[in-house]
């Protein structure tokens, strides 16, 4: 490591404790009531690729359909990937919102609301939308908690994570998942036969590469392909391997392999959206999820998925028409500034084994697999109406009401 490097990791280490243990306690929390009748603020990474924009957008539709007035607030940190986004909702004319809903992780808080204005931070009912993926809350998760009015939250997992954390209304609002336009001849694309078993993964290797866990993925699609010659595995992974060493080894394991290609370049949401649709079955072997977003899409596509039964996945996966992996569990060890050095964290160690004899189930018999998929879509819809954001505001103001 260079000296400019470890300067860097220094300074970036000073940051990080600033921001956690000094930023997050100037923030001062709103007084002001949920007000219904004033347009809702989304503000979030809007014209980002990331998973934490793609939230923020999904929530801005959904709200917009259900026919509340909404308001954008764009802190993208890096908006140059705009032009990859494609999404339109209907706008409310500006005016002082009643309530904001933030799409940012507490570590991204502080320079969103400094870049908004600690004054104008006051002037609205501040919820949190934050996805945290382990039973065992950061020290800056928590300091931020002191200054939201309410928390929304994607899953039944991370509620019970944040909710004795704090006094504040903690809601679980899974992220509204909705069957999408994809791009046609994907396998063209990517050079893989139209009579190929394609099995899919799409992970982001910024948000913990370990957590993703896709060498396991990689381990059980081998398993499984030993015995089925005409399979196929893609990832699309969202990161740059020259500068992400542990995505790079990740590549060269499988450099050679005829079978296996991991795709680095930035793709539209309708060729992604077009690769889960497209493929025979769905991978996801994650050690802990607080939502599992792709894991939806792929079942909002009917496509077969093979994933850990474990975190946030949990509460919409069927488990009689998923193909769950029950996994053990195992400490937490990572090197992720969000992850390293919680103590009594664990998360799971889904067995490669296991999953390779679910793919060879789908692969075996898929006009079965693909009904027990539609099966596993009625159950997800069910899932997302029962915890939609329009009700979530309504139980705020009945909270608040009573």
């Amino acid at each position: 490591m260079t000296i400019r490097v470890q300067a860097e990791e220094v300074l970036r280490g000073v940051y990080r404790s600033m921001r956690g243990h000094l930023l997050q306690r100037l923030i001062i929390k709103s007084r002001h009531a949920f007000n219904p009748r004033r347009p809702v603020e989304i503000v979030g990474y809007l014209s980002m690729v990331a998973g934490v924009g793609e939230s923020a957008r999904l929530c801005a539709v959904a709200l917009s359909q259900a026919g509340r007035e909404i308001m954008l607030a764009d802190v993208s940190t890096h908006p140059d990937e705009s032009k990859l986004v494609e999404w339109a909702p209907a706008l409310a004319s500006g005016s002082q919102p009643g309530s904001r809903i933030w799409h940012l992780n507490p570590p991204m808080l502080p320079r969103a609301i400094l870049k908004m204005g600690l004054g104008n931070f006051t002037r609205a009912f501040n919820i949190g939308y934050w996805a945290w993926e382990l039973e065992v809350v950061p020290a800056e998760w928590r300091n931020a908690m002191h200054y939201m009015n309410a928390v929304f939250v994607p899953s039944e997992f991370t509620r019970r994570a944040i909710a004795p954390l704090t006094s504040a209304p903690v809601i679980v609002v899974p992220h509204p998942v909705t069957e999408r336009p994809v791009a046609e001849d994907i396998r063209q694309k990517f050079g893989i036969a139209d009579d190929a078993f394609l099995v899919s993964f799409i992970f982001s290797a910024g948000s913990s590469i370990n957590r993703k866990n896709p060498r396991a993925a990689i381990e059980a699609f081998r398993l499984f392909g030993a015995e089925c010659p005409d399979a196929f595995l893609l990832m699309k992974a969202s990161g740059n391997p020259a500068r992400d060493e542990a995505l790079r080894t990740l590549m060269q394991s499988v450099e050679g392999d005829p079978k296996i290609r991991i795709v680095t370049d930035n793709l539209a949401s309708l060729e992604i959206n077009g690769i889960i649709r497209d493929s025979d079955a769905y991978l996801s072997l994650h050690r802990s999820e607080g939502f599992g977003l792709t894991v939806a899409e792929a079942i909002m596509y009917r496509t077969p998925v093979v994933s850990t039964g474990w975190s946030g996945t949990a509460d919409f996966c069927d488990p009689a028409n998923t193909w769950l992996v029950e996994p053990s569990l195992i400490p937490v060890v990572d090197d992720h500034p969000e992850f390293a050095g919680l103590k009594d964290a664990v998360w799971a160690d889904p067995s490669p084994v296991a999953a390779a004899a679910h793919l060879k189930s789908i692969y075996s018999d898929p006009d079965a697999a693909k009904q027990k998929a539609e099966g596993a879509r009625d159950y997800l819809v069910r899932h997302l109406a029962e915890h939609s954001y329009d009700k979530a505001l309504s139980r705020l103001s009945a909270m608040q009401a009573s």
